[in-house]
């Protein structure tokens, strides 16, 4: 039976979390209490983490900005 490795790495925005499943990179959202989606690049994870402190009544902390 083949086994996998998991590795997660540190992001450089918050509240995002690279993940690495044996050799292929995801990045997800990693918050409390929230599923944890994939996304294709980090900068959309960042986004999608923004838009759910939006949601939540919180400030942005990556990329987003309230106008």
């Amino acid at each position: 039976m083949a086994t996998t490795q998991i590795k997660s790495i540190k992001s450089k925005y918050r509240y995002v979390e690279i993940v690495d499943v044996s050799g292929r990179i995801y990045y997800r959202v990693a918050m409390k209490g929230v599923s944890k989606d994939s996304f294709a690049t980090e900068r959309e994870a960042a986004i999608a983490a923004d838009k759910l402190l939006i949601k939540k009544g919180k400030e942005p902390v990556n990329i987003l900005v309230r106008k």
